[in-house]
């Protein structure tokens, strides 16, 4: 198993900014329409194996903290960004964007509507975790306004499990 490290980073400074690049609608989640698509866009974002088919069941899955990028016209499913809450701090948990759609602006739509919503359920502090040696993550979320508050070793077993799985998250 090779070592990787996380940065856990918080958000420090608000961005203003609310709109959603053209062609786009920033929706909420919506389990008859983009449950399926949610594990397709992961695979394509990442190069990476379908999540499977229980990805909502972990133990804080909120579905009003999802939130999905849509073609206007299409409502083609092209990005999403999964939010939640544990204890008084929001998570930003997963963001994807289909490489052909990135570097338009909807990763940042996305993750302002996450923001928004885990204000809405007054959260003060909101963190997401980005693995060290992904600098374009770094730089995206750096650019947002999160800054690092601690870096640490990722600990995912031979299972897939991570520290929260184990019970000691």
């Amino acid at each position: 198993m090779r070592q990787r490290y996380l940065h856990r980073m918080e958000l420090k400074e608000e961005t203003r900014e609310t709109s959603a690049p053209d062609g786009i609608t920033i929706c909420l989640y919506d389990r008859k329409r983009h449950h399926d698509q949610i594990p397709a866009v992961y695979a394509n974002a990442f190069g990476e194996s379908p999540w499977p088919t229980d990805w909502d069941c972990f133990p804080e899955f909120d579905p009003r903290g999802v939130f999905v990028a849509e073609l206007s016209g299409t409502a083609e499913t092209v990005g999403y960004v999964i939010s939640f809450q544990r204890k008084n701090i929001g998570y930003v948990s997963v963001l994807a964007v289909v490489p052909s759609f990135r570097r338009r602006g909807i990763g940042r739509a996305l993750v302002r509507a996450a923001n928004a919503y885990l204000r809405s359920i007054g959260v003060e502090t909101i963190q997401v975790d980005v693995f060290t040696d992904s600098a374009p993550a770094v730089t995206f979320y750096t650019d947002f306004g999160f800054r690092v508050v601690r870096t640490y070793e990722d600990r995912i077993n031979e299972q897939g499990c991570g520290q929260e799985c184990n019970g000691r998250g």
